[in-house]
């Protein structure tokens, strides 16, 4: 069964047109992202309304989007789907953005104790679980 919505494809497309490999419909072991980008620790949802009016939708994303940075170290956007019905490019050149920002970034700081550290505490405490 194929859940992808038109603007979740749209705006996939609209990424991989700026060079931004991506996945969709992508699996995680705890849920489905409609758009991930793996390379730079990123997912997207895009949202219809009732992810904004209904309150067990909204706890739901919550705890979906506190899954991915605790577990994946994800950082996760939630865009409305008549966002990307209007201002498809506009959105699509962000996340280009910030996806290679993230990426450089990350290139950055592999050295960095902190970071090396943190990664190490999560991976002890996922054997724990």
């Amino acid at each position: 069964m194929d859940k992808t919505t038109p603007q979740s494809r749209e705006l996939y497309e609209a990424l991989l047109a700026r060079g931004i490999k991506c996945e969709l419909e992508k699996w995680d072991g705890y849920k489905h992202i409609d758009i991930s980008i793996p390379w730079a620790k990123i997912d997207i949802e895009v949202d219809g309304l009732q992810h904004f009016l209904d309150s067990e939708q909204i706890k739901s994303d919550f705890k979906r989007s506190y899954w991915s940075i605790t577990n994946d170290d994800y950082d996760t956007i939630h865009i409305p789907n008549i966002i990307i019905e209007k201002y498809l490019d506009k959105v699509a050149d962000a996340i280009a953005k910030v996806a290679r920002d993230n990426y450089y970034d990350m290139k950055d700081n592999n050295f960095d104790l902190f970071l090396i550290i943190k990664r190490l505490i999560k991976k002890i405490q996922g054997k724990k679980n």
